[in-house]
């Protein structure tokens, strides 16, 4: 079964147990070496950066369960690449399944793309300054 990291709005347990009812979720887990922005489409993605990290969930995805979680990274639509990165979970680190856009641009939070996000912030008790974090950016 493939691991999957997600850092938007599939950490919302409601919002990924709707798409993807055979996942199990693994735990908080983070991704050294990254930043979480919003991009131009407005859907948040990541981009490569020294000394910081992004957190998010690590799933555990039913193979019957890929083409859910492709469509709701708009794979299909090509605003997203899909690759495998190594995540930090339980102090193990794991290749798991990320999606990211394609352009470094930063944009405007679009609603659904970020449906549930606040919630999972809290639901995962991420740290504080990285919701202040991201909260700021859903903000603009």
């Amino acid at each position: 079964m493939p691991l999957y990291f997600s850092y938007g709005r599939l950490m919302n347990r409601d919002v990924m147990a709707k798409r993807c009812k055979r996942a199990k979720t693994l735990g908080p887990a983070q991704m050294d070496g990254y930043r979480f922005i919003i991009g131009r489409g407005g859907v948040p993605s990541l981009l490569k950066a020294p000394m910081q990290c992004v957190h998010g969930v690590l799933w555990d995805l039913h193979v019957s369960d890929v083409p859910s979680v492709d469509s709701a990274e708009a794979l299909m639509r090509g605003a997203m690449d899909k690759v495998f990165i190594p995540v930090r979970h339980q102090g193990i680190t794991r290749s798991a399944l990320v999606y990211v856009t394609r352009s470094a641009a930063s944009g405007r939070a679009h609603d659904k793309a970020i449906e549930g996000l606040a919630d999972a912030l809290e639901q995962w008790q991420m740290p504080q300054l990285y919701r202040q974090h991201v909260l700021s950016l859903l903000q603009r």
